[in-house]
């Protein structure tokens, strides 16, 4: 990964920080070490409103856990009318599911704000090959750049 890009975190990058499950031990120890570039500087990571609430629905005190992560992230900010535009397209268009309407906002903020990559462990509605065309061919055909989606192993920094 390329350094000083500005990283968007979904939501369950965060949640993965303090996973217990064994099975998510190398996906944790990703997301621990991603967190740790962050603080060094080596990315600038952001996030949205749509993060901080989905954080803010968790028990405590894993609630005050996950946003003490967002210290060293700050907030997009973007004309929320045109994100809500765009993620109504993706659900519109069956690029993300109704059910899963959070999703399509992360993925229009992390668009319309132009971020160089989505890090998600959302591997069902986002962080995966098929679901990244459908993303990035509305993407294109509605003048945004492409978006690079990755999870937090495929988004660190290794020297080379």
């Amino acid at each position: 990964m390329i350094a000083n890009a500005t990283l968007y975190l979904e939501t369950s990058v965060f949640g993965f920080y303090y996973d217990v499950i064994p099975a998510n031990r190398q996906r944790r120890q990703a997301v621990i070490e991603l967190f740790a570039q962050i603080r060094q500087g080596l990315f600038r990571a952001v996030t949205s409103p749509v993060t901080i609430d989905e954080l803010d629905r968790a028990a405590p005190p894993l609630r005050t856990r996950l946003i003490s992560l967002l210290e060293h992230v700050e907030m997009i900010e973007v004309e929320r009318s045109s994100v809500e535009r765009l993620a109504g397209q993706y659900l519109a268009e069956g690029v993300i599911s109704q059910r899963f309407a959070d999703d399509a906002r992360h993925v229009a903020y992390a668009t319309i704000a132009r971020c160089d990559v989505l890090v998600s462990l959302n591997l069902a509605h986002i962080a995966n090959e098929w679901a990244a065309r459908r993303i990035n061919s509305l993407n294109m055909r509605e003048g945004y750049p492409l978006l690079s989606i990755r999870t937090p192993e495929e988004a660190l920094h290794y020297e080379s």
